[in-house]
């Protein structure tokens, strides 16, 4: 049976995981109304007002070679998750969900070590579901409200979990070969002029494929490039 705690307000759903991991059971999920501390890649600030869903995932596994590609396939499941109230999401490489373009879901993974042995991952998410006024947030974004969809935050929480808890298992152990055309699928920018910054390098070039280990292939005037981390930003 699925275990879901659920707190009015924490300062970030994965920090209390990485806290409390070695008390709490493998597929643990922690959910938060109100995050004072919400944070995605980078470390930047993810702003985590009332009416948004938050939560974390905790993944116990020794499987450190596929840990990226459950992040993308959280990314996925969410995606799947707003086709069912037909919201056209897409993906942006790697990990964020985007609608009309602008960011309606983010995700973060953190891995927890022990004597430099990877002993958990948590997953954290936040998704946009009832707020309004997002314009104020420093990024586009948008929630499901002002999209017209209204759907309760528990119900949404249960149907992205029904789809990702099935395949973690298959995907620590083959990795991201088995999401990549349902991954390519939704993958917008995919054949466009990219540009990806990873620090102070900017890389410039048609986004040209997602290999099999989820990476992103960008055709360059010189090379082909393979781009383990970075922001994508398209034309």
């Amino acid at each position: 049976m699925r275990k879901i705690l659920h707190f009015q307000e924490l300062d970030s759903t994965n920090s209390y995981l990485k806290m409390h991991y070695a008390q709490l059971a493998s597929g643990s999920v922690v959910q938060a109304d109100i995050q004072t501390a919400g944070r995605g890649r980078y470390d930047r600030t993810w702003v985590s007002h009332s009416g948004g869903l938050y939560f974390s995932v905790l993944l116990k596994t020794d499987v450190s070679l596929y840990v990226a590609n459950l992040t993308q396939l959280m990314a996925l499941c969410v995606c799947q998750t707003l086709e069912k109230y037909h919201i056209p999401a897409c993906l942006k490489w790697p990990n964020d969900v985007l609608v009309q373009h602008k960011k309606i879901c983010g995700i973060l993974s953190e891995g927890v070590l022990e004597k430099n042995r990877l002993k958990a991952v948590i997953i954290g998410v936040g998704i946009n579901v009832a707020q309004e006024g997002l314009a104020t947030v420093g990024q586009p974004a948008v929630s499901l409200k002002e999209c017209g969809v209204l759907v309760n935050k528990e119900t949404l929480l249960s149907e992205v979990l029904d789809l990702f808890e099935p395949r973690v298992q298959s995907v620590c152990e083959k990795g991201f070969s088995l999401l990549r055309d349902e991954y390519k699928a939704r993958f917008e920018a995919l054949g466009k002029t990219v540009s990806v910054k990873d620090g102070e390098k900017t890389i410039c070039g048609i986004a040209q494929d997602v290999s099999t280990d989820g990476t992103l292939l960008v055709r360059t005037d010189k090379e082909l490039k393979e781009i383990y981390i970075g922001d994508v930003s398209h034309e």
